[in-house]
């Protein structure tokens, strides 16, 4: 007997399944494009930490490259001191919800997960988030769990069940080693399906979009060709509030571009961090959160303009 799925989850079946169609990628590609970034590195291989441990290497991650590639005196830095909040501890919990869900013998409730996850998160004191979770009032626990799972019980509905054999990888740490160890590029799949090639790589979203989102997907389809040898066919993001999913299929093309953009973010990363040049203002919608959105002139103007212009 077929799977019957409501017309949400048939649309993300129908635009992640797998089709007979695939851009080709040719032989020999994983080879030029590590070798086009280390030919970029290799200037700063006196200047960069030695790489023999995890805490010698200069590492750098998709927020990272997002950053070096918008403002670099927003990446050099950064937003300070991170204060966890409902709105932000809501992405967490529900990936955590996703994660376990998915790997359950027994379907639970949404709530009785979301309410497990928040307990595991809460008592796992290696994460940033288990501070906040345990100061919360009973008031504040149980609006942060009504949040989570009006969120969580959407994804349930809107997106077909995951089986085990469509081979989930969840939640899984993937890495890209350059220079002799000395370089990391790191970063962590929501949710992975399937096996090379016909590998899907998902990103879960329980917020708004943003085309960082397509940029940050294709740096992990890059890392896996790099890493493994075999690029994924195909990359998505799914918005849960809005249940809509992005996808792209990964081709020569993105993957030369994306190999662009890590070479001359990294590059420029180095030479901000170890090589103290001076960085550059590029004002953007990260200027809400700067540390410097009092005093940077050039991020003033760009707020005053999105006032005029939004009435933000």
């Amino acid at each position: 007997m077929s799977d019957v799925y409501n017309p949400a989850q048939q649309r993300v079946i129908d635009l992640l399944g797998r089709t007979d169609e695939r851009p080709h990628i040719p032989d020999g590609l994983a080879d030029e494009l590590r070798a086009e970034i280390e030919e970029a590195l290799k200037p700063f291989h006196p200047v960069l930490p030695d790489g023999k441990s995890y805490e010698t290497r200069f590492t750098l991650s998709k927020r990272g490259l997002s950053d070096v590639h918008s403002c670099e005196k927003y990446f050099v830095d950064g937003i300070g001191p991170f204060e966890w909040s409902t709105a932000n501890a809501k992405g967490t919990i529900v990936h955590k919800a996703v994660e376990v869900s998915i790997n359950l013998r027994h379907p639970m409730p949404p709530a009785d997960l979301v309410e497990e996850a928040v307990s595991r998160l809460a008592n796992d004191t290696s994460k940033g988030i288990s501070d906040f979770l345990t100061t919360l009032d009973e008031f504040g626990r149980a609006e942060l769990i009504g949040i989570c799972t009006a969120t969580f019980t959407r994804f349930t509905e809107n997106f077909p069940p995951i089986k085990r054999t469509w081979i989930p990888q969840v939640e899984s740490p993937i890495a890209l080693s350059l220079a002799g160890g000395r370089v990391r590029i790191s970063g962590k799949l929501d949710i992975a399906l399937g096996k090379p090639p016909d590998k899907v790589i998902l990103d879960i979203k329980t917020g708004g979009r943003d085309h960082s989102h397509t940029e940050d997907l294709r740096l992990y389809a890059l890392i896996d060709l790099l890493s493994i040898g075999h690029a994924p066919r195909k990359v998505a993001s799914y918005y849960i509030e809005d249940s809509v999913i992005d996808q792209e299929d990964i081709n020569e093309a993105s993957l030369r571009s994306t190999t662009r953009r890590l070479r001359d973010g990294l590059v420029r990363a180095i030479e901000l961090k170890i090589g103290k040049v001076e960085p550059v203002l590029r004002p953007g919608n990260k200027c809400r959160w700067c540390l410097h959105n009092n005093d940077c002139q050039a991020g003033l103007d760009f707020m005053a303009e999105l006032a005029e212009r939004d009435g933000w």
